[in-house]
């Protein structure tokens, strides 16, 4: 799974938890989301799956219920799969924050800094995850970086990625793809 390390929203300095969250935001909606990834047809999705996207956000051990991802994961890749027109997008990932009952709230744990949560009280983990995904995705829609979302350039790879260059150049989700592209114009070129 491809990690993005880059900076988003124009002229704001994100917050590492943010970045972290639109990180995995967009992996979920790859691994419930793209028909193929790397050069293979998608694996179904699993827990191990969903505990690896957690993990890109936070530490902790989260109880998965896989079909509760399953419908908000699809819809998130199916928004951001239609940038560049981001009024669609905008339309699929406002249903996502109504469902979800996405509800801005400061929390803290005892002797830690106070923390931005998303998860209106009573939902399920689920819920709360998706809820903070379509957050992130949100804030990324209402950004000029919006252009930054791209669909890899190789064959047979439907995972989305966020552009992390800074002359926004980047065409594949991972180097493994940039290099099975190439390898695969080597050989037609000396075929």
């Amino acid at each position: 799974m491809a990690v993005c390390s880059c900076r988003i929203l124009v002229g704001v300095e994100p917050t590492e938890h943010l970045q972290a969250s639109l990180t995995a935001a967009i992996a979920l909606a790859n691994v419930f989301g793209a028909p193929a990834r790397h050069g293979r047809p998608a694996a179904p999705p699993d827990d191990e799956a969903i505990r690896g996207v957690l993990r890109l956000t936070t530490n902790r051990t989260v109880p998965i219920e896989l079909h509760e991802y399953e419908t908000g994961a699809r819809q998130l890749y199916d928004a951001l799969s239609l940038l560049p027109d981001v009024d669609g997008a905008v339309a699929l990932v406002n249903d996502l924050l109504r469902r979800t009952q996405a509800t801005p709230q400061l929390t803290r744990e005892p002797g830690q800094l106070w923390h931005l949560h998303f998860a209106a009280p009573g939902v399920s983990a689920a819920t709360g995850w998706l809820a903070e995904f379509a957050t992130a995705v949100a804030m990324l829609l209402g950004s000029h970086d919006s252009e930054r979302l791209r669909r890899c350039a190789a064959s047979r790879c439907d995972d989305l990625f966020l552009d992390s260059t800074r002359n926004r150049t980047q065409r594949f989700c991972s180097t493994a793809c940039q290099n099975r592209t190439k390898v695969a114009a080597h050989r037609a070129r000396t075929a």
